[in-house]
């Protein structure tokens, strides 16, 4: 590959360095991602996807490409280059690079970084993904939409997050009745079944058959049984019979969380949903409806108890 002879983002004009107009754009854009917390990696693919030339018909963005630009003192006017960023902008770069560095710390063992279910963006539906800053005060760690025209930004602490999926899990947990069980389809066989047992009738009404063909063609029979049935009601019910069994939570709970959820939703105000495994959503407001709901059937069935004497 051949390689440049001048930073990017620069040119030279009558023998003299000037500023890039285009590759100028293309810089800011990578500083100001990496100041609002993206990776070097999603930048680089970013770039990439959209075949922004690094030099003429050469694309070839990557991690290490992008780290030199952001760690390049040229763009701030050193020797003989015109500045085409602020000594604050680079500096604040910097520093972001040096909190990053500092990851090796984190306790990866922690509930958060094993929750591997997606995390629903409230506005496109795409997987979020998460952020973490020391620098922030009141809240450290965020939500980011993965798709690259919403890029919704979700403030939800982590201690926050967990505290509402505990909560959410308690309501079924008291109450496994919740857990919703569709009504089973009356089973009808499909043609490949009634093909493959009449096979099997017809091998056993011969009297020399081939053992290992009949063995064969019995264990396609039952697979063929297997696939047919809707496991949408038996996961349901084990679903329910493990939120039975279960005491509730004082806190998080990382193994009943992997057996019971599918999917959390964020709301842009931080409030949290999850969907279970049957595909049913369970939410905080659901909880003052079914209150409701509770304290209006108790009225119909005890009229009485409401009257004053």
């Amino acid at each position: 590959m051949k390689k440049r002879n001048i930073p990017f983002g620069y040119q030279y004009q009558n023998g003299v360095i000037t500023a890039h107009p285009q590759e100028v754009t293309v810089l800011n854009r990578i500083f100001s991602e990496y100041q609002n917390g993206m990776s070097l990696l999603d930048i680089a693919d970013r770039l990439n996807a959209e075949n922004v030339e690094y030099q003429p018909g050469v694309t070839g963005w990557n991690k290490s490409r992008i780290m030199r630009l952001i760690e390049d003192v040229r763009y701030t006017g050193k020797g003989d280059f015109p500045a085409i960023i602020d000594e604050d902008t680079h500096q604040a770069m910097i520093e972001i690079k040096a909190h990053k560095n500092t990851q090796h710390s984190t306790d990866r063992n922690h509930e958060i970084f094993h929750i591997d279910v997606p995390v629903i963006c409230p506005v496109c539906g795409f997987e979020m993904c998460r952020r973490h800053d020391s620098r922030f005060q009141k809240c450290k760690q965020r939500w980011i939409c993965s798709k690259a025209d919403c890029r919704t930004v979700i403030h939800k602490a982590d201690c926050d997050l967990l505290g509402d999926i505990t909560v959410l899990l308690n309501r079924v947990i008291v109450n496994p009745d919740l857990v919703e069980i569709s009504a089973e389809p009356a089973y009808e066989l499909s043609v490949q079944i009634l093909k493959a047992e009449n096979e099997i009738a017809r091998m056993l009404d011969t009297l020399d058959y081939d053992k290992n063909a009949l063995r064969k063609t019995m264990i396609e029979c039952v697979s063929l049984k297997y696939a047919d049935i809707d496991s949408a009601p038996y996961i349901a019910h084990r679903l329910k019979a493990v939120l039975a069994n279960a005491e509730p939570l004082s806190a998080f709970s990382l193994r009943l969380f992997k057996g019971a959820v599918r999917e959390i939703h964020l709301k842009k105000d931080g409030a949290v949903a999850i969907t279970l495994i049957n595909n049913q959503t369970i939410r905080k407001e659901d909880e003052y409806a079914a209150s409701s709901s509770n304290t209006a059937k108790s009225s119909a069935e005890n009229p009485g108890e409401n009257q004053h004497s």
